[in-house]
């Protein structure tokens, strides 16, 4: 099957397949849709289309080219993503092995979120010296009918100066070389590079896709992955996070976070956001948050009589505990709460600012 390492997208698919077979690539792609749906993993397998001595759409996985593609050896293949500055304290050596593993670690599965916690803390960026090096890259000559391909992820977190280093490289485009932008915030780009680039959107993924996805990948129980499917919400990356080891701890500290803001114990309340900012990062909070507003949802689909569309349905004597408990709780006002605090975490506001002030918010809620 073409591109069988991208799950779904399968309009996506018959696209880019027509333009590889009628050899009518445009010089600059941007791939745009939800996080963990397939952006990265599509370009990637763009790279391997292109240079695959055995000519297979997605690449054999074996050849020379494919293995060094694979392992970030490909002298015309690059792929930067946003990365922190190297701390003051951080040899250089010790910096530059932290971010070649992670990038192994990108490339090895495009679906999986990396952070760079808990070595490094500071906010990842693309900086101008990632888009000179891929202007470096252009120097070296392309023989043998191979592509030059260069993969910018979450192209969004380019700095100013690095998008007008990049524009220059899309207005006059080098031969036989392709670039791939992925992002999930393409209104975050310049218009102008925006405008000289293909644009392609993904969609979300479907249940079926990441459940297959989950059993290949996790090995996990039929049963369980589509459970984790359901409360992916169309993305891969979220139902890789979910299957790792301790999601009910998460989903336990979520409801523990939501009683106790809900409650009328102001100190207890205070003290719950503290302990959980001392023992959690900014990533698993975010990913706490995220749990939190697939059980407000399951209320509500409680509430409205669609207990077929519950998500955590192994939980259903809870949600219905929870739901008779705190009938005065404003679930949707709560949910509107929530993901104001799930987006000011995105943008890297005070992270005990925004914890505290949920709490306080949820605590509103309650009539």
């Amino acid at each position: 099957m073409a591109f069988d390492r991208v799950y779904g997208q399968s309009r996506v698919k018959r696209l880019l397949v027509s333009s590889l077979n009628r050899k009518r690539l445009a010089h600059a792609y941007l791939f745009h849709g939800p996080a963990g749906v397939g952006k990265d993993a599509m370009a990637l397998a763009m790279a391997l289309s292109l240079n695959c001595t055995e000519g297979r759409i997605g690449g054999c996985g074996s050849c020379t080219p494919c293995s060094q593609i694979m392992n970030l050896e490909y002298p015309h293949f690059r792929m930067v993503t946003p990365v922190p500055s190297r701390p003051k304290v951080m040899k250089e050596e010790k910096y530059r092995e932290i971010l070649r593993e992670r990038a192994l670690q990108r490339i090895q599965n495009p679906y999986q979120q990396v952070t760079y916690s808990p070595e490094i803390t500071v906010l990842p960026v693309i900086g101008i010296g990632h888009v000179r090096l891929l202007k470096q890259g252009v120097t070296l000559k392309v023989e043998g009918g191979k592509h030059r391909v260069f993969l910018i992820s979450r192209a969004d977190q380019m700095t100013l100066e690095a998008a007008n280093s990049l524009l220059k490289l899309l207005e006059e485009p080098p031969e036989r070389t392709l670039l791939f932008l992925t992002t999930s915030y393409p209104a975050r780009l310049l218009e102008t590079i925006v405008s000289r680039c293909q644009v392609v959107r993904f969609d979300p993924l479907s249940d079926e896709d990441i459940k297959l996805a989950l059993i290949h990948r996790r090995n996990l129980p039929e049963e369980k992955a589509a459970f984790l499917a359901c409360m992916a919400g169309g993305s891969l990356q979220r139902g890789f996070d979910l299957a790792e080891e301790g999601f009910d701890a998460r989903r336990e500290t979520a409801l523990r976070f939501l009683e106790r803001s809900l409650g009328e114990d102001t100190e207890g309340r205070i003290a719950c956001v503290e302990g959980l900012l001392e023992r959690q990062d900014k990533v698993e909070i975010h990913e706490i948050l995220r749990i939190l507003q697939v059980w407000l949802r399951d209320i509500l689909q409680l509430s409205w009589g669609f207990p077929q569309r519950v998500l955590n349905i192994d939980c259903m004597d809870k949600l219905e505990r929870f739901r008779q408990e705190w009938s005065g709780f404003n679930v949707q006002a709560g949910l509107a709460s929530i993901q104001q605090s799930i987006d000011f975490i995105g943008k890297n506001a005070y992270l005990s600012l925004i914890m505290h002030s949920l709490s306080l918010d949820l605590r509103e809620c309650v009539h």
